[in-house]
């Protein structure tokens, strides 16, 4: 069977990074991308293809949403859209709602109605988990949801009614939850491209609170080629981590960066510490052998090189 796709929120960063992986592999797939083109959208981050079609629209129009299904017999979605930055879900945190939650019910109820629906794949965060010590081994997948702040709430929020339509409308469903992403495209609003923007500046560093918090960061190559492994090979109803051991402070990479970036390489030149964020988790971890179960190998780590790459390539 061909398989025609919809995915939401595809000229965002991790979106169109899997567009471009999925039709560079597979030429028998067809992406129907459906994006609002917010902020931080941009259609130039995919590439052309004449399996590709772009569709501007959002995803809580339920009306656009069972056209597009109709329109282009879709038989699966994978779900990216999402507003995700997470300073921002303090000042903002109703659109969180709406977007994330409302959004995310809108394509359930949409795929329900259509009823033609083979795979309906949520993607969500590790945020959800909540905050873990620096001695825990990770969270798997039945670890009990403990989110700090609203857009994780928001996250969970979705999940909670993406599992809901599996056990009450047979809805064939599937989550990921993934760790930080990084990569090509993405958005200077997010730790690395944001530093990395800056020192090109030639402006400081804002560095919250101590710059102790740590994150693990994953490929989006990485995230692309798992999501796909999933798509395919995922238990419906599972939820599965994405997840990788590469991980750093915030004074890592800000330290990593001015290194390579400044001539000085004096920290202290480039930095400025303010006052964190309210509940700033200080560490997410996840255990990914349910993933390394379907055969998932995590190809682009090395962090540095990565790094090096991109800084390469930022303009």
């Amino acid at each position: 069977m061909r398989m025609n796709i919809l995915v939401t929120g595809g000229c965002g960063f991790i979106g169109s990074n899997f567009i471009n992986y999925i039709l560079k592999k597979d030429t028998t797939v067809k992406i129907f991308n459906i994006d609002c083109l917010n902020y931080c959208a941009n259609v130039s981050n995919v590439n052309s293809h004449p399996n590709y079609k772009f569709i501007k629209g959002n995803i809580t129009s339920k009306d656009l949403v069972l056209h597009i299904l109709n329109e282009y017999s879709i038989n699966a979605i994978i779900h990216f859209a999402a507003q995700s930055h997470v300073d921002n879900s303090f000042d903002n945190s109703l659109q969180y709602t709406t977007d994330n939650v409302m959004g995310t019910h809108v394509l359930l109820q949409a795929s329900k109605e259509y009823g033609k629906i083979k795979k309906f794949l949520h993607f969500s965060t590790d945020e959800v988990y909540g905050e873990v010590d620096l001695e825990h081994p990770g969270c798997h997948e039945k670890s009990l949801l403990n989110p700090t702040n609203p857009y994780a709430a928001t996250k969970a929020a979705a999940e909670f009614l993406v599992r809901s339509y599996y056990h009450s409308f047979n809805l064939p469903v599937v989550i990921v939850r993934c760790n930080n992403v990084y990569g090509p495209n993405q958005y200077p609003e997010k730790l690395i491209p944001k530093f990395i923007k800056l020192l090109r500046e030639g402006k400081l560093l804002t560095i919250h609170g101590n710059g102790s918090t740590r994150r693990n960061f994953i490929w989006a190559e990485d995230v692309s080629s798992a999501t796909e492994l999933i798509f395919h090979n995922g238990v419906l109803n599972e939820v599965y981590n994405i997840g990788t051991k590469q991980e750093y402070s915030v004074m890592d990479v800000a330290t990593l960066l001015i290194e390579r970036m400044t001539e000085d390489r004096t920290i202290n030149n480039h930095v400025i510490f303010v006052e964190d964020r309210p509940f700033n988790d200080f560490r997410y971890s996840v255990d990914t052998t349910l993933l390394k179960s379907l055969g998932w190998e995590e190809k682009y780590t090395n962090f540095i090189e990565n790094i090096e790459s991109l800084i390469e390539t930022a303009t």
